[in-house]
């Protein structure tokens, strides 16, 4: 929410505040005058009637106007710095706290300076790509690599897989023996508990974003190598159908069509290794056009 400024966004509140003093006064003397003039005759039922009303209105009107000073002063706050200000350190409260958690959680580290340096790494891979030269390459005496493949980072993610599955779900009989209500009763009884256990069978097995956990992830000049529940995954570049990448959420989703399940990674890292992706996909030129990577080449530029 931005701040607005100026003396108007106050009317909201000013107002009412001043139509309560007026609105009293003036009711109140034309229940006076209506009142005090009612004599017999014809009309004095009408001014009796009008000085009743106008008593009421001195009443409710001012109600109605503290309640209108207090939402219009209310969104007044809502418009201004101040509160702009306590939002603003709410949610970086907020976002510390996830942070921490997603840390304790065995997750990559999320917070400002991790954001930093990895857009500092991605701007520093785009320059020696377009100079030609490649990242500092790092070894792994565990994998056996393709020959001539190269390891150039390894990172902390969130990995996920989407994909839908098949969920049996057992429905059972019913069995009633008494009255004609009681048997009644059973059977809505077991109806709803079989629509309960399909209702949740169909939400269990839709696609969505499954195997969510926190990995290693290495990425290399060819693939992402993952391991996963004690297998070792490989992710080939040249494999994939469609890509995805969100710098500022820290995310990359690769699409590799009908060979596997789409997989989601989740880490600062991602702007470094969104870099390495197009440029492995579609050469060093695209990396000075591509959209997803327009963060890195203005954190580029700005260095």
């Amino acid at each position: 929410m931005n701040p607005v400024g100026g003396w108007q966004r106050h009317l909201s509140w000013l107002v009412p505040l001043l139509l309560i003093p007026l609105s009293v006064w003036i009711f109140g003397l034309v229940a006076m005058w209506m009142l005090s003039e009612s004599e017999p005759g014809p009309t004095s039922s009408t001014a009796t009637w009008i000085g009743v009303i106008s008593v009421i209105l001195a009443v409710v009107a001012p109600i109605v106007f503290i309640i209108f000073t207090i939402i219009g002063a209310q969104k007044t706050y809502q418009t201004s710095s101040a509160y702009a200000r306590k939002v603003q350190k709410r949610n970086e409260k907020a976002a510390r706290r996830m942070e921490a958690q997603i840390v304790q959680e065995g997750g990559p580290r999320c917070d400002a300076s991790a954001r930093s340096a990895a857009r500092t790494q991605a701007a520093q891979w785009y320059e020696r790509f377009q100079c030609g030269d490649e990242p500092e390459r790092l070894q792994s005496f565990n994998l056996n690599l393709e020959q001539g493949e190269r390891i150039f980072d390894q990172f902390r993610a969130k990995y996920a897989r989407y994909y839908g599955m098949d969920v049996t779900y057992q429905t059972g009989g019913v069995f009633a023996m008494g009255s004609p209500l009681f048997v009644t009763g059973a059977l809505i009884g077991s109806a709803i508990g079989r629509s309960n256990a399909r209702t949740r069978a169909q939400q269990m097995a839709a696609a969505q974003w499954r195997e969510i956990q926190y990995v290693d992830v290495l990425i290399t000049d060819r693939r992402f190598i993952i391991p996963v529940g004690g297998r070792t995954l490989s992710f080939y570049f040249n494999a994939v159908v469609a890509y995805f990448p969100e710098i500022e959420a820290m995310t990359l989703t690769l699409d590799y069509g009908g060979q596997t399940q789409p997989m989601q990674l989740f880490s600062p890292s991602i702007a470094s290794a969104t870099v390495l992706l197009i440029r492995q996909l579609q050469g060093a030129e695209a990396l000075c056009s591509h959209p997803a990577i327009e963060p890195v080449r203005t954190h580029s530029i700005a260095r």
